[in-house]
């Protein structure tokens, strides 16, 4: 599963814990920067969405126009 943990995204097994439920939940949205694409907000954290910056994934808010790119991804 994609989990968020400290504001990073991680590849984890299911420890079976609401927690790891909360971290794991995201709500798929219009994509913030082109809406034939996704963002994925954070159940636990709304308003915050998953974001690549440096070839990593973080979970942070979305304040402008790089970080709604930033936020917008193509699913295939």
């Amino acid at each position: 599963y994609l989990r968020h943990r400290n504001h990073q995204i991680w590849v984890e097994r299911n420890d079976g814990s609401n927690l790891f439920r909360q971290d794991a939940t995201f709500t798929r949205r219009s994509g913030l920067a082109d809406a034939a694409k996704v963002s994925l907000e954070s159940v636990n954290f709304p308003g915050q969405y998953v974001r690549h910056r440096d070839g990593l994934l973080y979970l942070e808010a979305v304040p402008d126009a790089a970080g709604r790119a930033s936020a917008t991804f193509a699913l295939e």
